[in-house]
């Protein structure tokens, strides 16, 4: 039997799209108001509807049955051969604290973000490039770190690594939710991709892997960073004054000066081949 489980707050069209992909399945169960104790967050979701209505929507368009669950309900009912979830911090944090689960892990939210270009070349012809397994391994695990993150105009994942041990992670992700562009929507939707990078309600991938070594997680003179997209100015900026040794990036994409200030600061740059076949 196949669970669906979920916060949802407002009802919008990821979470259609999530339930229409898994029809089949037997029950949704709705986290219900009791869940704010563990995860204050929910209180501050300006526009939540309560858990029950939500679940009255869900039945009445997909026909199968939903029932808010609570903290205390939450074992028992979770009765499923797989429960799936959306891939976002209260879930995640609810499968930690319930490891026997078969948890299956899904995107919740529609990504609207414009194509990246077909052809992926190095940034500017004077960047390195590889194929070597190490580091398109690490690439592809920065690219599933970015997957994470419920920014539907662009995901991106950052890691930090030493000798190819990775030293910490982080996608991009907007405070105090993960679902505050949703309150009065994205300013980003305003902006073709590369204008006016800096007007966004999230924080970046490597700006938050900077915020973890400045608070004492590790330590970033010498390491190497993967993005899976080039940084953006200001991040290129934080990269540069955090001493990161080398940059490997994914796409073709840089703005503005990004480039040259990592250049200029001695990063190495270094495009990953993610077609070549491993």
């Amino acid at each position: 039997m196949k669970q669906v489980l979920l916060y949802a707050p407002v009802y919008h069209a990821g979470h259609r799209r999530l339930f229409a992909e898994h029809a089949d399945a037997a029950e949704v169960l709705l986290l219900g108001e009791g869940f704010a104790e563990q995860f204050p967050a929910m209180r501050k979701e300006i526009r939540a509807l309560a858990a029950g209505t939500v679940a009255r929507l869900v039945t009445l368009e997909h026909g199968v049955a939903a029932r808010v669950v609570q903290p205390d309900d939450l074992p028992d009912a979770l009765t499923g051969d797989v429960v799936v979830v959306p891939d976002e911090a209260v879930t995640r944090a609810l499968a930690q604290q319930h490891a026997g689960v078969p948890w299956r892990f899904e995107r919740t939210f529609l990504r609207w973000d414009r194509p990246w270009a077909t052809e992926e070349r190095p940034a500017q012809a004077s960047a390195a490039a590889t194929t070597d397994p190490v580091h398109v391994a690490l690439m592809q695990r920065t690219v599933a770190v970015g997957d994470r993150s419920s920014d539907w105009w662009r995901q991106v994942g950052a890691l930090a690594a030493r000798g190819g041990e990775v030293l910490a992670t982080a996608h991009n992700r907007h405070q105090p939710t993960e679902y505050a562009p949703y309150v009065s929507g994205d300013p980003r939707n305003e902006f073709s991709r590369g204008l006016r990078a800096d007007l966004s309600t999230a924080i970046h991938a490597e700006a938050s892997l900077v915020g973890q070594a400045a608070a004492g997680a590790f330590d970033t003179a010498g390491a190497d960073l993967y993005v899976s997209a080039f940084p953006c100015p200001a991040c290129a900026y934080l990269v540069a004054e955090a001493r990161f040794a080398r940059c490997f990036f994914r796409g073709s994409y840089a703005v503005l000066d990004a480039e040259q200030i990592l250049a200029g600061a001695g990063v190495e740059l270094v495009w990953v081949d993610l077609s070549a076949p491993s």
